[in-house]
């Protein structure tokens, strides 16, 4: 945004505009060093794994489709080493190329025994080359440069909005399917593009079904909290209450299911010496990324 809004003698914020495309350039290259671990360290029971096993254990008719708005490989590199399918709209073998109708057409993309893969913000792993006179967008090793994990405003702009646009139109289409399930988890809903396609579907589709796992409990003022309150499809899950039918309301303090230690816990309010033993609570841990990977895992086990 400050591209655009300085001119070429100008400042903005005292910087010229030679002086903020190396402040963006070093912020890309500051955010793809820290998205890019070394992943041979990681053990079999990261949450990511987890997640894998739990998709390669389970039975469905339909694709299980991931929208993620992560830039880092470590779904990729889960879901590989658990021996999952995946596709994630690129084709081919030598330098995979972005091909936006495997979106659009379910002929042209694999079958149901695959999980379908969508970065909606960009990949370390993207690059934009010229090819033929035309630019493509193509999958390789992680890119320093970190090129394809654009601010928000320039990732919209008309000569760079694939696949950007087109991963937006398939979450559309995902969530006008016929009783759409999607369940979020570690999603602020900060995304004003990705909200208005999520709240427009559950205005207009009754039975397109919404879990938001929140890490963090909300205040009431926030855009989730709002929405779940008017919609009685989008289901509001937080550590210490909940939003459900449109009504907000703590967990109730009360003996769970054994599947559920891991997920669900008992509080014991503190007390001083000889005072009455106060109220339990509930406390809903769900949205940890970890605990709800666990959770999967052992409901597949």
């Amino acid at each position: 945004m400050m591209l655009n809004a300085v001119g070429k003698n100008d400042t903005l914020s005292g910087l010229k505009a030679d002086e903020i495309k190396i402040l963006e350039e070093c912020l890309r290259k500051t955010i793809a060093r820290l998205v890019t671990p070394d992943l041979s360290g990681l053990s079999s029971d990261f949450p990511h794994r987890k997640f894998a096993r739990w998709l390669a254990k389970t039975s469905r008719r339909t694709c299980v489709e991931i929208f993620t708005v992560n830039y880092d490989v470590l779904i990729e590199d889960a879901l590989e080493a658990e021996r999952v399918p995946v596709f994630d709209g690129f084709v081919g073998s030598y330098r995979p190329f972005f091909h936006p109708d495997s979106l659009r057409r379910a002929e042209t993309a694999p079958g149901s025994n695959w999980t379908r893969l969508w970065k909606m913000h960009g990949s370390v792993t993207w690059r934009r080359i010229e090819q033929d006179g035309r630019i493509r967008v193509v999958r390789g090793e992680p890119d320093p440069a970190g090129e394809m994990i654009l601010p928000s405003f320039q990732k919209y702009d008309e000569s760079r909005q694939q696949p950007y646009a087109a991963f937006t139109d398939r979450l559309t289409r995902f969530l006008e399917q016929d009783d759409a399930l999607l369940v979020v988890a570690g999603f602020s809903f900060g995304d004003e593009h990705i909200n208005n396609v999520i709240f427009g579907a559950l205005e207009n589709r009754p039975r397109t079904h919404v879990y938001a796992l929140q890490f963090d409990e909300l205040a009431e003022e926030t855009v989730l909290i709002k929405r779940a309150c008017q919609r009685s499809n989008l289901i509001m899950v937080g550590p210490k209450t909940g939003v459900i039918g449109g009504r907000r309301a703590k967990w109730s303090p009360t003996e769970s299911p054994s599947f559920m230690d891991g997920v669900f816990e008992l509080k014991e309010a503190p007390t001083t010496v000889g005072e009455t033993a106060k109220p339990r609570s509930g406390l809903m841990k769900i949205g940890d990324f970890a605990c709800f990977c666990h959770f999967l895992e052992a409901m597949a086990s």
